[in-house]
């Protein structure tokens, strides 16, 4: 997929993925906290590693990455679109909001509007799921703020820094929603 596209909101825009992603991602993927909501591997990233799993995405026609700026132009995450399938029309979200400063603050749910809006209207998609891991609370309620489902929950589905967690499987097919807009340039 081309990984040059901007997608601009009201607060947040969805950019391509930039120098500055890689220092700040790294920083934020090593962040205790996200690592505990996002990772089954609750070991530090190094550098190249960090950089072999963006990369990976970059280089896949079937995967999108995005810088998330806010209103000032500050990086504030990193947005993923995986499994890009065409025939079936659908694809995997993900999304980290690393800057803590701008946790709860709805910078989330606007950049996972952005990218659903965008699937729909400019790649056709169906359908589209995210699989949060059901610790990620704020997660899961941005998706429900966005229009997601929750589909079911795989139970005890990995062993995560000593114990079994769930993981909430959810999704939002294109006729669930009025119709929406993203402005693509």
């Amino acid at each position: 997929m081309a990984q040059g596209v901007t997608v601009q909101g009201e607060r947040v825009c969805l950019c391509p993925f930039e120098d500055v992603f890689w220092t700040e991602g790294l920083d934020w993927y090593n962040d205790p906290e996200i690592i505990a909501l996002t990772s089954d591997d609750m070991n530090p990233l190094e550098e190249e590693q960090f950089r072999a799993m963006i990369q990976m995405d970059l280089d896949n026609a079937q995967s999108m990455v995005f810088g998330i700026r806010n209103e000032s132009d500050v990086p504030i995450g990193i947005g993923m679109i995986r499994s890009i399938d065409q025939v079936h029309r659908g694809c995997d979200l993900h999304i980290t909001i690393g800057a803590r400063d701008h946790w709860n603050r709805g910078y989330g749910a606007e950049a996972i509007g952005l990218m659903r809006d965008y699937l729909f209207q400019c790649l056709d998609m169906h359908k589209v799921i995210s699989t949060p891991f059901a610790n990620n609370g704020r997660m899961v309620r941005c998706l429900e703020k966005c229009g997601f489902q929750k589909e079911g929950v795989l139970r005890d589905a990995l062993w995560v820094d000593g114990r079994y967690i769930d993981v909430v499987i959810m999704g939002v097919i294109n006729s669930d929603l009025p119709h929406t807009s993203a402005d693509r340039s």
